[in-house]
């Protein structure tokens, strides 16, 4: 697949050309070390390889640490080979094997969950950011763990939306509340709420009447067009 490389030799720097067959190229520059210097590698990366190495490999520890922006003592991106000389010089023991999980509640990744839910991984990421599904990571840029309770799945499966329920958008009308403020609320507990489709959409569907705060419930006369609001 490569025709050709090119590399480049600068006082500071090694400039590589990578041109494949079809045409394209693919630049990389890799920062020389000054001679006779000694590059240490930070002291919290160091700590935050230790903190990988229980539970990912090398390869997935470099991917998470240049996701961070981070580098090497060398100034360079971090690779699977400089994660696993950084575990040997300072006696990190790599991953033997991955935490157990339980094959229906998870913890799941992002992509996983998504399979699981049947939905688009943009959308689990959606959810993760207003609160409507609840994540961790061990550090940013690592994958998600997501655990996908019965309740949970059931909460955010397609379904016949209840009589009276409304959509996200309608539900912050009535209640007089941020879009954010109400997926709060479904998160917290404080709202009923699942997922349920309206025509060839997807979209949260919301029972109002069960918070006691918002306008007065005598405003909550049913809208014609409650079932068509945003998803």
């Amino acid at each position: 697949m490569i025709e050709e490389v090119q590399l480049r030799t600068e006082p500071e720097r090694y400039l590589v050309r990578i041109v494949w067959k079809g045409g394209e190229v693919t630049d990389r520059e890799v920062r020389r070390p000054a001679k006779g210097a000694w590059h240490r590698t930070p002291e919290e990366n160091v700590e935050l390889v230790r903190k990988l190495a229980c539970e990912f490999d090398d390869a997935q520890i470099a991917r998470i640490l240049n996701k961070q922006g981070r580098r090497g003592g060398s100034g360079n991106p971090f690779t699977q080979e400089a994660v696993r000389c950084i575990r040997r010089h300072y006696d990190i023991p790599r991953c033997e094997q991955r935490p157990a999980r339980d094959p229906h509640e998870g913890p799941f990744t992002a992509d996983e969950a998504a399979n699981e839910l049947g939905v688009a991984m943009s959308t689990v990421h959606r959810w993760l950011r207003d609160g409507v599904l609840v994540g961790t990571q061990a550090t940013a840029g690592a994958p998600w763990r997501i655990v996908l309770t019965n309740d949970v799945r059931r909460r955010l499966s397609a379904g016949d939306a209840p009589v009276g329920w409304v959509t996200l958008g309608s539900a912050a009308r009535r209640l007089g509340l941020s879009k954010s403020h109400v997926a709060y609320l479904v998160k917290s507990g404080k709202l009923k709420a699942r997922r349920t489709r309206v025509g060839k959409r997807q979209c949260w569907i919301i029972d109002v009447s069960s918070v006691d705060c918002g306008p007065q419930k005598s405003l909550f006369d049913p809208m014609t067009n409650d079932q068509g609001g945003e998803a």
